[in-house]
């Protein structure tokens, strides 16, 4: 018979033996759930360059060519920009002034605002409503289109300054709108992570668990299939026959998968997708022009899972004699030599890298080392098993003989049944003093807004004395303001001082006497606003603090000193931020704001970090605990029919309990110490920024051993059951 004519024959015969064999279903199911999931996730990584392509090509076409970088072309317009926050969310506040009707208004908008108008992204007026928006900036003139958002759900804000508070001096000449280099000079990038801080994240979190699976799910049931591989060869099968029988085993739910996570993604290519925890939305626009390479995805995810089955048959054997032998499993030794490499390179790149590529070699390092730690984990419990097995001998204990030269004889197994675990333990590390860490950076600001709250604001700039006397004459009834002047080196003092003046209204709001004559405040003893704004102007470091009486648009500059107005209400009251925004903007500023005594700027920044580790870490330990899940059920299938011949020498359950207790709750409780430990002592640059809850380790370890005793229950149970019904087969 012809190869031609052969090889649809195999394919027949593998894909039969994909329904009748031992764990065939469970395989069957396994390939088509890590194909479909490994499908979403590389498909997933497409659209996610996609859309960093995208957001970056609208933010070119909508940045201004400054006058500056272009000299040689005529200025049309003014332009200045600013942040403000809504929500915690730091965005983007753009003045604009046209010289020339002619030049046209930026990506997004249908005309040029006039003195006194904003248009507004939608994704902000939903969030601060549309009251408070016009409160701060002006009357609103319309939406501004998706074509000129970076992304859907982009705070952003143009408005056109009213000709009293327009100042041309502190606005920049541009000639018009688009970029062609670049990331761009605006847009909510800035005020995020980026794509390479994304990408590690999504490679550990994501990529890793599925890749894990699809390992898992391609050795599910391998010991007949191998049986039948070796069978093949000696048959005389080449390469190629035994790759034929393989794939044909393997293609049905492979392509099936392929299907499945084809239509998961149709859903991006027609609407805009919010993702949960991150106020992230994907646009649809963006999926749609990487449809091309997604439409390569879908053919070379299954190729490489097909791939990846055949490459992953035994090797043949060549005998030299016809005598039986016996043959040991070796495990694979790549990463034994690669596991210390990995090790060192992660542990020494956070001192010798580049502060911008330190996180992505960072996780790199990390993902090698959880990638390559079961295969340790797994031989050295096969130098184990031999000493076990002597040991066993010696004191007669048939549990422990059979345990050491099961774990001898199959290293490969221990180190698929641990891999879940050690991945599983490396990621909730991960997150854990990742997530600590984002707290911690902004724990002061979210403390000073839970204790005052709006109590207290602080607004700038501190304008010519026309201006702050009008903004202080439009403070709403029952809001005080005080003139701050801060200065760091008190020429001669060698320490700083705080000078605050006002009227007698304010300061007696503050507990503090009406006199014109200059008086010392203890910080101790202050008011609460008032300690908690010293505190964030830097008092508290043992500068001198000064109080009189007086014109708030009268305090005088000094040397090296910085001044502002610090808001109060009577009776601790809360005061109306929208509305002293609007007022700043019409009295004070064109680019005023008032905000939090801590800004709080970066909170948003730290939330959505946290929010997309949330989401990226729950994906990834649900994908682990599905791949545990497959590859225990499949192992402790073989584990039960391996042991269950001994029904006939042996009555009852211990011999089952001790076999299971060593070849199962050993590698297993040895991972998750030694994961647990090698993880948070890998985590250690994380936590030298934020230290960590020594609690969550002690909770992380206890949670490992309890997966690890669940594990070795479940196994010894399905030997008892396997021994229960087990009959002579000539398998």
């Amino acid at each position: 018979m012809t190869a031609g004519a052969l090889a649809p024959r195999l394919w027949r015969i593998g894909a039969s033996a994909a329904r009748r064999a031992e764990a065939g279903r469970i395989r069957s199911w396994a390939l088509a759930l890590a194909t479909a999931l490994l499908t979403l996730a590389v498909g997933g990584l497409v659209m996610a360059d996609a859309s960093f392509d995208g957001r970056t090509q609208r933010t070119l076409e909508r940045s201004p060519r400054l006058a500056a970088a272009y000299p040689d072309e005529p200025v049309r317009a003014l332009w200045r920009w600013d942040a403000a926050e809504a929500g915690g969310l730091a965005y983007d506040v753009i003045h604009l002034e046209p010289l020339t009707e002619r030049q046209a208004p930026p990506p997004g908008l249908p005309r040029w605002p006039v003195p006194g108008e904003v248009f507004a992204s939608r994704a902000l007026l939903d969030a601060s409503g549309e009251d408070a928006v016009v409160a701060q900036y002006g009357r609103l003139a319309g939406v501004i289109d998706p074509a000129g958002l970076e992304a859907p759900g982009e705070f952003l804000v143009y408005v056109r300054p009213t000709a009293a508070m327009l100042d041309r001096s502190l606005m920049q000449g541009i000639s018009g709108f688009g970029e062609t280099t670049g990331t761009g000079v605006l847009g909510e990038h800035l005020h995020h992570f980026g794509k390479g801080e994304f990408l590690a994240a999504y490679a550990g979190f994501v990529l890793l668990p599925v890749a894990l699976l699809v390992a898992i799910a391609v050795r599910t049931g391998a010991a007949a299939r191998d049986r039948r591989t070796v069978l093949l060869a000696a048959l005389g099968g080449g390469w190629s026959a035994r790759a034929c029988c393989t794939a044909g085993e393997a293609a049905r739910p492979v392509a099936l998968g392929a299907v499945a996570g084809a239509v998961a993604m149709l859903p991006a290519l027609v609407v805009d997708l919010p993702f949960p925890s991150t106020a992230f939305v994907l646009a649809a626009g963006d999926v749609r022009a990487a449809v091309p390479l997604l439409a390569g995805v879908l053919v070379a995810v299954p190729a490489a899972v097909l791939l990846v089955t055949v490459l992953a048959q035994p090797a043949r054997r060549r005998a030299r004699a016809t005598r039986p032998t016996a043959v040991r499993t070796h495990a694979a030794t790549w990463s034994l030599w690669l596991f210390p490499v990995a090790l060192l390179f992660t542990v020494r790149v956070v001192d010798l890298a580049h502060p911008d590529s330190v996180v992505v070699l960072y996780a790199t390092g990390y993902l090698l080392v959880l990638v390559t730690l079961p295969g340790v984990i797994g031989a050295c419990v096969g130098l184990l098993g031999p000493r076990f097995a002597a040991l066993g001998r010696r004191r007669g204990d048939a549990g422990l003989l059979l345990a050491g030269r099961r774990m001898a004889a199959a290293p490969r197994t221990v180190t698929r049944l641990v891999a879940a675990l050690v991945v599983a333990i490396g990621i909730a590390v991960q997150v854990q003093v990742w997530t600590a860490s984002l707290t911690a950076a902004g724990q002061g600001a979210v403390d000073s807004r839970e204790r005052l709250g709006t109590s207290v604001l602080r607004a700038a700039p501190y304008a010519g004395p026309a201006r702050v006397r009008a903004f202080h004459r439009a403070l709403p009834a029952g809001v005080h303001a005080l003139a701050v002047r801060v200065q760091v080196q008190v020429p001669g003092e060698g320490r700083g001082r705080v000078e605050l003046v006002g009227g007698c209204p304010a300061l007696r709001e503050l507990r503090i006497g009406c006199d014109t004559r200059p008086r010392s405040v203890s910080f101790a003893a202050a008011d609460p606003r008032l300690r908690e704004y010293l505190g964030g102007v830097g008092a508290a470091a043992g500068m001198e603090v000064v109080v009189r009486s007086g014109d708030v648009a009268q305090l005088p500059d000094a040397a090296g000193a910085g001044r502002e107005l610090v808001l109060f209400g009577a009776g601790g009251g809360r005061l109306p931020a929208a509305t002293l925004n609007g007022i700043a903007h019409r009295h004070l500023a064109m680019s005023a704001s008032v905000d939090y005594v801590l800004n709080g700027g970066g909170l948003g920044k730290l939330a959505t970090a946290a929010g997309w580790l949330r989401l990226l870490s729950t994906v990834g330990i649900a994908v682990v605990c599905l791949s545990a899940g497959i590859g225990a059920l499949t192992d402790f299938l073989r584990f039960g029919r391996e042991l269950a011949p001994l029904s006939v020498l042996t009555s009852g359950g211990r011999l089952y309990g001790a076999v299971a207790g060593w070849s199962l709750l050993l590698p297993t409780a040895l991972a998750s110490l030694v994961g647990v430990g090698l993880a948070w002592w890998l985590a250690a640059p994380v936590r030298s920024v934020a230290p960590s809850d020594p609690l969550g380790l002690v909770s992380l370890t206890s949670g490992a051993l309890v997966c690890a005793l669940a594990l070795t229950a479940w196994g010894a149970a399905t030997a008892r059951r396997a021994a229960s019904g087990w009959r002579p087969v000539g398998d």
